[in-house]
């Protein structure tokens, strides 16, 4: 069953030891003139893939609302660390909750998963980043990519499987399904690496023929 995810700390801080490093980092760089979101807005633009996927741990990382724009970037747009931030996303949506309705990150990737001229992974993997969340605010935008079709009308089936499986994971259905990322991890945690989730569509398939 989906958990509700606790509201903001004070100021919406990270816990203690995090806020403290948190605090460190940008009053160093601050003293320095630097904005750390002008080079990582940089490095995820660059043509090395290690710089990029370095990029998006410390933006997973990053305690501002700046690094969920970024990473949505790289979701869109970036095959290759496509699953990377779609999971620095969903730690961002456990971790950064609002009473803000609706609130703003469910509403920006619901956004991606109904919008017909996105290609069907980013939008099957958008309704994934819902369900793993676990907050029940997503189930409409869910009921909707359920029935999900592209932007000729035809089907999404990719799309339309995993916003029923999220649905699943929120309670919605009978037929409950665990979270693939247990409630309780990443949020407010200073990850050194970012766990990839289970392939979907295409990526399955090459997995499986491997």
């Amino acid at each position: 069953m989906a958990q509700t995810r606790r509201p903001f700390l004070s100021g919406g801080a990270l816990i203690p030891g995090l806020a403290v490093a948190g605090a460190m980092l940008i009053i160093a760089l601050s003293g320095c003139g630097i904005d750390p979101m002008e080079r990582l807005n940089e490095q995820i633009e660059a043509e090395d893939v290690q710089v990029r996927r370095s990029a998006v741990l410390t933006l997973a990382n990053l305690d501002d609302p700046r690094s969920t724009v970024a990473l949505t970037e790289v979701f869109e747009d970036d095959d290759e660390l496509r699953d990377m931030a779609a999971v620095a996303l969903l730690k961002k949506g456990r971790e950064q909750v609002t009473d803000e309705k609706p609130d703003p990150i469910i509403e920006g990737i619901a956004a991606l998963a109904n919008n017909v001229h996105l290609g069907e992974l980013v939008r099957a993997r958008s309704a994934w980043i819902l369900g793993e969340i676990g907050d029940r605010e997503a189930i409409p935008a869910l009921k909707t990519a359920s029935a999900a079709k592209d932007s000729a009308g035809v089907a999404a089936p990719l799309v339309q499987e995993q916003a029923k499986q999220a649905l699943e994971k929120l309670g919605y259905n009978e037929t409950g399904r665990p979270f693939e990322m247990p409630m309780g991890t990443l949020a407010h945690q200073d990850l050194a690496t970012v766990p990839l989730p289970a392939p979907i569509g295409e990526e399955a398939e090459a997995d499986s023929t491997a």
